[in-house]
């Protein structure tokens, strides 16, 4: 069964993102349930389907069950997923077959996180620790993000002759979309000057190369078919194709370091979309950190193998360039919501209202990847028929 065209993001709903003391991840939860409703032109009593990811800081077993209980919600379709930063992704597409199979007719997907202000960093690390199954990975020591992202990104670096200029030239870019972005986290202009001058966490990733950590905040959207949502409040992101991809073997697998399963899934989103890379208007990457987006573009076949840092270098992710991407800053400068506000930010640019909008964005790409490159989710977004 194809979703392709048949479903569409009908409503957003954004909280605050950062530091925000006091507030519960419940709290931030509801509020962006009822962000996205109303967006949508939407009420309670439309909504019959949510599907949650469970808070590190509230962990749940019955996530989803708890929080339809606290926004008084009648379902006929429930469910929760953590497969890490592909969750947003990979829940929408969930919600899409879920809305296009008839077992609900509206869904709303949310996330929400007191990270920053709530969840103690020792907690959070043994969050964290359990949350890494026994693998390959811990028996050589290889704990926590920047030191294993360090090793992809130092061979990475040396099979295809990336430069730190090259990395540094993602973060420049993003924070220049966050800069006109007044949700952002971080806003000053970063020079690659600056960004050399960055202290390493895990040579060759400097601090400026990694996400900006845990921040407060939620995001929801609402799911339903695309005939509904073209009689909504706001124009409709319609999902014209999604892809879920894994690579479970660790570090035992000869690719792990260059390519995610993303060339999977992105594979799999183009099919279903009839689309092909160059007919992308905007990318919004899971920016965990600057090496990640560069091999996700080539997984995804906006460059060849080992060109994408060169691409980056000469200003081709930022507003103007051949492939805006991030535009709201992303998880480097604007937030650190589990690539939620980077889903977010992607339905702004169909809709037209990006802080950094590209002029004539019709199809933009979300992409998502959880884990140490072991799951990966991508989703095409497009304006649809008129």
């Amino acid at each position: 069964m194809s979703i392709s065209g048949k479903t569409a993001i009908a409503g957003v709903g954004v909280t605050a993102f950062g530091k925000l003391p006091g507030r519960s991840a419940w709290s931030l939860q509801t509020e962006a349930v009822k962000r996205a409703i109303d967006d949508a032109g939407l009420t309670k009593a439309d909504i019959d389907g949510l599907l949650t990811a469970p808070p590190l800081a509230e962990p749940l077993l019955l996530h989803a069950e708890q929080l339809g209980g606290k926004l008084g919600l009648r379902t006929n379709y429930l469910s929760q997923k953590f497969i890490g930063g592909a969750t947003a992704v990979a829940l929408v597409a969930e919600a899409a077959l879920a809305v296009e199979a008839g077992l609900c007719e509206v869904a709303v997907c949310v996330y929400g996180e007191n990270a920053k202000t709530g969840l103690p960093m020792l907690f959070g690390r043994a969050q964290m620790g359990r949350g890494q199954a026994p693998s390959d990975d811990i028996a050589y020591g290889l704990a926590g993000g920047p030191i294993m992202e360090a090793r992809a990104a130092k061979r990475y670096m040396n099979e295809f002759g990336v430069t730190e200029e090259m990395l540094g030239s993602v973060a420049v870019a993003f924070r220049e979309h966050a800069s006109r972005n007044p949700g952002a986290t971080y806003r000053d202009p970063l020079t690659i000057e600056q960004y050399l001058q960055n202290r390493y966490v895990s040579e060759p990733l400097r601090v400026l190369d990694c996400t900006i950590g845990a921040s407060d905040g939620a995001v929801a959207v609402v799911v339903t078919s695309s005939e509904r949502a073209r009689d909504l409040a706001k124009p409709p992101a319609v999902i014209a194709g999604a892809g879920v991809a894994a690579n479970l073997q660790g570090l035992s697998d000869p690719d792990h370091y260059t390519s995610y399963p993303g060339a999977r899934s992105a594979a799999t989103a183009y099919r279903m979309a009839g689309l092909e890379p160059e007919d992308v208007d905007v990318a919004q990457f899971y920016d965990c950190f600057t090496s990640t987006v560069l091999i996700t573009m080539e997984d995804y076949g906006f460059c060849k193998r080992g060109e994408a840092g060169p691409f980056a270098l000469e200003g081709n992710l930022k507003r103007g360039g051949a492939l805006p991407s991030n535009t709201s800053g992303g998880m480097l400068s604007e937030a650190n919501l589990v690539g939620w506000n980077v889903l977010a930010e992607g339905v702004r640019q169909i809709r037209g209202e990006s802080t950094s909008q590209v002029d004539d964005a019709e199809v933009c790409v979300v992409a998502g990847q959880g884990g140490f490159h072991a799951a990966h989710a991508t989703l095409l977004l497009t304006k649809g028929a008129a």
